[in-house]
């Protein structure tokens, strides 16, 4: 094996341990030994680079390291990769961290997050009167357009997030739902979730969005609630499937 052909070969299999490499590393010491070294060094930079957190401004370190560097042909290939490599790693990171923002800001997420101030209220029993749950409603300057639902037992003016809510708390046989009213808000997704040991529901209503939240609650008293409170705010009867 000459010089030109073992550069070759540790330069696209650094970390081979072909014999026949080795013999040729441990006997031209002066030129072929040194660039293995090298060799060696950059694919620990490398390993080293890709076995931690990429630190900020990671990239702008890679690539003035790149500029002033060295120029050769082989190793420039393989520092513009690192650099490429580094840049999908900030991407990526980029992307978790607004997922997660996004994640933490969502509706869903803020509903749930209310509720450990309001467990005392999913105990209470005691049926309010219509009047009483009305002027939950009028507190948001929202009126109803229907009949409350049966057992409404807490009716409350409430902040989510950043959205103004009546919560209300219905007792569907002895199952507490919890109902939070966003009036105006009409940008609401339609659909399930389980998030953190409640069950929930979101609804799209006329005057704005409706979440149930209930942990472990039967599909029936969930679908009673959903049907109660459609009827009382969009002043419709709508039939939800039992």
């Amino acid at each position: 094996m000459n010089c030109l052909d073992f550069r070759r070969r540790i330069t696209s299999e650094p970390r081979s341990r072909d014999p026949e490499l080795l013999a040729h590393r441990d006997i031209c010491r002066e030129g072929c030994a040194a660039f293995w070294q090298r060799a060696q060094r950059f694919e620990d930079d490398i390993e080293a680079a890709m076995a931690i957190p990429v630190p900020e401004g990671l990239a702008d370190r890679i690539l003035l390291a790149q500029a002033t560097g060295e120029r050769r042909a082989q190793v420039g290939r393989r520092r513009a990769w690192m650099a490429m490599a580094a840049s999908v790693l900030i991407a990526f990171a980029g992307v978790g961290m607004m997922w997660r923002y996004t994640d933490q800001h969502s509706l869903e997420a803020m509903a749930v997050a209310h509720m450990p101030g309001e467990m005392d209220a999913l105990a209470l029993t005691r049926p309010m009167t219509d009047d009483q749950v009305e002027a939950g409603f009028v507190g948001r300057a929202t009126r109803l357009k229907g009949p409350a639902p049966a057992m409404v037992t807490y009716v409350h003016d409430c902040v989510v997030g950043q959205y103004p809510v009546v919560h209300a708390v219905t007792r569907m046989d002895d199952e507490p739902v919890v109902a939070l009213f966003m009036p105006g808000k009409m940008d609401g997704k339609p659909g399930t979730f389980h998030r953190d040991g409640w069950d929930g529901r979101e609804v799209q209503l006329r005057g704005g969005t409706l979440l149930l939240l209930a942990q472990g609650p039967s599909h029936k008293a969930m679908d009673i609630a959903e049907r109660g409170w459609r009827a009382a705010i969009d002043g419709q009867d709508l039939t939800v499937s039992l």
